[in-house]
């Protein structure tokens, strides 16, 4: 696409988890500032033992673009933060979703979403079908879709789709590197890319590195989509 690149702040968001069967209920309040930014305070009372002074904060203020409370529903996290990404992606400009946390924080239910209902399905399959609805209202122009799921664990890149996993460890697959080349775009090296030609397709591949992908019961993960869309005049 002609003209200048769209840049734009990162967009910060929280979304607080509903409480588990035997987790005790966390003290915290949201609310909105006169820039209508959303606040979250967030209450840690003091241990008050006998004969013990404690001079810990008690009191931590976050500030984010908006809060999604424990009762939000993932249409209205799809509507709020994917979908403007999404057609950021369809004008020809890339965008990047991530979400960051802790293990079982719901960075998984809120990117790939949860299996028991319809309605619990996450960011990357509502986009998907969103991303494959307005290219058929597109009759103008000639659209390929591929789908690339790469992970990063201990800093070293692991393809996803690659059809060897079955039958080789993750660790003796080819490392994914990333290279810039002089004009400072990026190239993931080893990393397969694959056409979906409609949204079958495409969750197809998508449960497929699902199913690839390592699970490791204690570590950090940062789970994400990335859109890259071509298109053909």
């Amino acid at each position: 696409m002609s003209g200048g690149m769209v840049k734009q702040t990162i967009q910060i968001y929280a979304r607080v988890k509903p409480l588990g069967r035997r987790q005790q209920a966390g003290i915290y309040s949201v609310g909105e500032d006169e820039k209508s930014a959303s606040n979250l305070e967030i209450l840690v009372p003091r241990d008050l033992a006998e004969g013990f002074v404690n001079n810990k904060r008690e009191s931590y203020r976050f500030k984010f673009q908006k809060i999604f409370d424990q009762e939000a529903k993932q249409e209205a996290v799809f509507e709020s933060i994917a979908k403007p990404v999404a057609e950021c992606a369809l004008a020809g400009y890339n965008g990047t979703i991530f979400a960051y946390g802790q293990t079982g924080s719901g960075k998984t239910f809120t990117i790939t979403g949860g299996a028991e209902r319809y309605s619990d399905r996450g960011i990357i399959p509502r986009t998907l079908s969103y991303i494959f609805q307005q290219l058929e209202k597109d009759s103008s122009n000639v659209y390929t879709t591929h789908v690339s799921y790469l992970e990063i664990y201990n800093e070293c890149g692991y393809d996803l789709l690659d059809p060897r996993h079955e039958a080789s460890r993750l660790e003796d697959l080819p490392k994914v590197t990333i290279m810039e080349d002089p004009d400072q775009n990026i190239h993931l090296k080893n990393l397969s890319l694959l056409q979906a030609s409609n949204e079958e397709e495409a969750l197809n591949l998508l449960f497929l590195g699902d199913t690839n992908r390592m699970i490791a019961e204690v570590r950090i993960k940062l789970t994400g989509i990335n859109f890259t869309l071509d298109h053909l005049s």
